[in-house]
């Protein structure tokens, strides 16, 4: 039996939905000039496998680049 603690498996309909966003932000921000740090993408992938929620990802940025600088 699954623990209470670990997320509920996202469907393959809602992790597609999730990879559409970021790349469709991905491209929002490089039509800005902006690229996304590789760096980060462990947090983009969490997003998209239904680790985190979209609400945890600005505050997951700004921890990263409090530790990395």
């Amino acid at each position: 039996m699954a623990s209470t603690l670990e997320k509920a498996r996202i469907s393959d309909a809602e992790m597609k939905k999730r990879r559409r966003l970021v790349n469709s932000a991905d491209h929002s921000n490089a039509m800005e000039g902006l690229k996304r740090d590789p760096a980060t993408d462990h947090i983009f992938k969490a997003f998209i496998r239904g680790e985190i929620e979209a609400t945890d990802i600005v505050p997951m940025l700004k921890e990263f680049r409090a530790a990395n600088g």
